[in-house]
């Protein structure tokens, strides 16, 4: 997925507008020059001051206020657009990559990408091209102004405006490593931080903790000298303009003196220099925004380089009733490739070692990249069928569902095409064993904290349920979640599977675990601490006893 463009969509308007409104503030400076020169030359002849260039003076400084004002919300409407082009963008392309791809990806790298990064990609169209617009055209025109006040202002002046500007074009792009250094210490410091602070009490226990105080502020002061290296460059150049406006000052004033201008013109040349102050000190930050800016999209260039999922490219639709499956020399990490033949309606233990079967099921669910042929539901290649269809009709009963932050009654409802029901919902929530939970947070309306972190694990396999049985599954895969319901919820199960017709496939530790150890590979992947305990041995036993059957 290509890096969005930074003027389509309609943003080169919003660029057409920044320029146009920095036009009206060198109009206005141009009158202000002016404006000064007549004033002055009134006050030293002794006449009473133009009601006209008072007004044109007081009008040109509102004007310059007022179109500042707007160039700059334009340019923060610019940059906004732009940012949220590039947050869709990352998400999109997030979207679409394997899931054990993105697993693999450290803690902080979708933070960083989100929120880190979205500063430099709103500043360079909302502050950078509006200031480099201003400085391209308020210096010229400043110098167009002491040519008209009188030439030697301007061949005094401009010389040492033009040296100002060539040292800043010239240093302005070595900026670039410097934020590339700076980048890189702080992505690593956010990344650590976040895999860290959720283990910091377990990594005292194991008496980490002076280590990883070390590690902590040897990065962060590698940090703050990458930092100030950044910070010494940039001040630099924004303090060139200072020293070009002292010496192009003495400049007029020396020219002024040579050739016997009168005390207005030089006065209106001052001015005009005043006004164009701003914008070259505008104009050295510019480098500084770029160079932040380029550093983020070399790193989202390469986050949106990385591979995507083959699938829906034929957008097939699945026959109705349950579905067959076959499999055909599926690689698997373990090396041995897999095969095997399901036929509609039946039932299965997945014929390969409970290290791979999680592989196969996020397989089958459309979350990892497989060759076209190597799975066929239906007669029909996985990666041909439609993106509704492989999410109705392949559904997973998992330990680690999906859970978003919100009310019970969003989770429940999410892969569905419309939101049942609140009577429906209610009692799948009683078949999968959801009714304490209802109680303890309040109904449907209750909220699940963030990755579900106020449930247990015995709650997450009963919302993974609940959404099972509020749905229409034509293959149904069942992991080790199975020993985490409670009696009477895998009775519902049962009883499901048997309406449905559905073809399910099971879980291979299904038949080699005990319920202990299922349960505490699910509290391993689970983002949450234990709320509940295992079951208790004796309904355990019963359960493995009923699955059996």
């Amino acid at each position: 997925m290509r890096f969005p463009r930074l003027l389509e969509s309609g943003r080169i308007w919003s660029l057409m507008q920044v320029s146009m409104l920095t036009l009206a503030q060198g109009m206005a400076a141009a009158a202000t020059a002016f404006a000064t020169r007549g004033l002055f030359e009134a006050l030293q002849s002794g006449q009473a001051l133009p009601l006209g260039l008072l007004a044109l003076l007081s009008g040109a400084g509102l004007i310059i206020a007022g179109t500042r004002v707007a160039a700059r919300r334009a340019g923060e409407r610019l940059g906004q657009r732009f940012a949220l082009a590039i947050r869709l963008a990352l998400l999109e392309h997030a979207a679409g990559m394997p899931a054990s791809a993105v697993a693999d990806r450290r803690s902080g790298y979708m933070s960083l990408r989100f929120v880190g990064d979205m500063t430099a990609f709103r500043n360079w169209p909302g502050l950078g091209l509006p200031r480099l617009i201003a400085g391209a055209v308020m210096i010229p025109s400043a110098c167009l102004v002491l040519w008209l006040l009188d030439p030697a202002f301007a061949l005094a002046a401009a010389p040492i405006l033009g040296l100002t500007v060539g040292i800043l074009a010239w240093a302005g792009p070595r900026l670039a490593p410097y934020h590339f250094r700076l980048r890189a210490h702080r992505a690593r410091i956010a990344a650590d931080m976040a895999e860290r602070m959720p283990l910091a009490p377990d990594l005292d226990r194991l008496g980490q903790r002076p280590a990883e105080l070390r590690n902590l502020r040897r990065r962060t002061n590698q940090m703050i000298r990458a930092g100030l290296a950044r910070l010494t460059f940039a001040e630099s150049l924004k303090a060139l303009p200072d020293a070009a406006a002292g010496l192009g000052a003495a400049a007029i004033l020396m020219a002024g003196a040579s050739t016997g201008a009168d005390t207005g013109s030089i006065a209106g040349a001052l001015a005009a220099l005043g006004l164009v102050l701003s914008p070259m000190r505008d104009l050295a930050s510019v480098w500084n925004i770029r160079a932040a800016y380029l550093t983020a999209r070399e790193k989202c260039r390469a986050a949106l380089n990385r591979p995507q999922r083959a699938l829906y490219e034929q957008m097939v639709k699945l026959p109705k009733g349950a579905v067959s499956v076959m499999i055909r020399d599926l690689p698997l990490r373990t090396g041995k490739p897999l095969s095997f033949d399901l036929p509609a309606g039946t039932r299965l233990t997945l014929p390969c070692s409970a290290e791979a079967a999680d592989h196969v099921f996020s397989t089958l669910c459309g979350l990892e990249n497989v060759a076209p042929a190597r799975i066929m539901l239906s007669g029909f290649c996985l990666t041909d069928l439609s993106r509704g269809s492989l999410r109705r009709g392949v559904q997973r009963l998992s330990a680690t569902p999906v859970v978003l932050r919100g009310s019970l009654r969003r989770n429940l409802a999410l892969g569905l095409t419309r939101t049942p029901e609140d009577a429906r919902l209610i009692r799948a929530c009683g078949k999968a064993g959801l009714a304490p939970l209802l109680d303890r947070i309040g109904g449907l309306d209750g909220i699940i904290s963030e990755g579900g972190r106020n449930l247990s694990s015995a709650e997450r396999c009963a919302l993974s349920l609940a959404r099972l049985l509020l749905g229409k599954p034509q293959l149904i895969l069942i992991d080790t979640a199975l020993w985490l319901l409670s009696e009477d919820a895998q009775i519902a199960l049962s009883a499901f599977e048997r309406k449905s017709g559905a073809t399910v496939l099971l879980h291979p530790a299904l038949h080699s675990l005990s319920p202990a150890d299922a349960s505490a590979i699910a509290r391993d992947k689970s983002p949450a601490s234990e709320a509940h305990s295992s079951p208790p041995p004796e309904r355990a036993t019963r359960s493995r006893a009923h699955s059996a059957k």
